[in-house]
């Protein structure tokens, strides 16, 4: 099954609210769900679209529906 890209909605900043009320540092969120710093940074910052497997691993770790994070 092909894999879509999806569209982040405002920079995905409801990501970055997200982790902070965890008091995670990005780096830390990164190793959690096994992808680069790096792509974090841009996940937040809206350089770079999201995979779908990256928006399924944050949401299951987040407790939250993929499609808060994320829209086509």
């Amino acid at each position: 099954m092909e894999k879509r890209s999806w569209k982040m909605v405002n920079a995905l900043s409801g990501l970055r609210d997200l982790r902070k009320a965890k008091g995670m540092s990005s780096k830390e969120l990164a190793q959690q769900i096994g992808v680069a710093t790096s792509a974090i940074w841009a996940y937040e910052n809206g350089t770079k679209q999201i995979s779908e497997d990256h928006a399924e691993r944050l949401a299951a770790f987040f407790g939250v529906p993929m499609e808060t994070l994320l829209t086509e």
